[in-house]
């Protein structure tokens, strides 16, 4: 019974040291760098942009539902939208949106291809004209991006903070409008969604940051998982424990 003893105890150190060794190993990879989370602002598909955005970040449609990401993109900028973003009017919530990320710093994203009014170049007014030019370039003194459309996956990759971004202090937006788009922001990090499950995963974490930012709650008693941590860490999200 002894030697059994012995044999048995020999096998489980056995055991134990390969687990810490395999450990040890997982450890010292380089943890992989997450996605950028983009958004389409289009009520319609984009296949030919979705085939070109999805080697490079996760892409999804904007939804009223949706409170942050890492990109926005817009497609097509009508007339209504070009004039109500130029003079911070948040008419909508497409508006609501665009400007809601503009004051939260993320990279927002308009193709040049998509500014509709350039198509009337040759029988609009010259004055009228000029003045969507003006809008167009009042939307890029905010921090709106305006690229071709073969330059698009770059620009999403960049960390740009854009030389024409506003910094603190300065008035972009009309005040009336300004408040309302703050006041949208404050109320999004006051209502953050609760996670009450006992394990919490990297697949939740993504979809939580893409619906309501980086501020999470979760139960006191819930474990979050390594890979959980990690991208935690890498996306700089709050965690509150209640």
């Amino acid at each position: 019974m002894n030697i059994e003893a012995q044999d048995r105890a020999a096998i489980i150190e056995a055991v134990a040291a390969e687990v810490i060794k395999r450990l040890g190993q997982q450890g010292k990879k380089e943890p992989i760098a997450a996605r950028k989370q983009a958004v389409l602002l289009s009520m319609e598909a984009v296949p030919e942009l979705e085939s070109v955005l999805n080697s490079h970040v996760d892409v999804h449609y904007y939804d009223e539902t949706l409170r942050d990401c890492d990109v926005l993109i817009i497609p097509k900028l009508c007339i209504q939208l070009l004039a109500n973003l130029a003079n911070g009017i948040s008419a909508g919530p497409r508006e609501r949106f665009v400007l809601t990320m503009l004051l939260k710093g993320r990279e927002v994203i308009a193709l040049e291809e998509g500014l509709l009014y350039r198509k009337y170049k040759s029988t609009a007014p010259v004055l009228l004209y000029k003045m969507y030019d003006e809008f167009a370039a009042k939307l890029s003194a905010y921090g709106i991006r305006l690229v071709k459309e073969q330059d698009l996956p770059a620009a999403c990759l960049e960390n740009g903070n854009v030389s024409g971004k506003l910094q603190v202090g300065q008035q972009p937006l009309a005040s009336t409008e300004d408040n309302r788009v703050e006041s949208v922001v404050s109320d999004l990090a006051s209502h953050a969604l609760v996670l009450n499950r006992k394990v919490i995963t990297e697949a939740e974490l993504k979809k939580h940051r893409l619906h309501n930012g980086k501020e999470i709650v979760i139960d006191r008693h819930s474990i979050i998982t390594p890979l959980a941590q990690d991208y935690l860490r890498m996306q700089k999200m709050q965690v509150h424990r209640r």
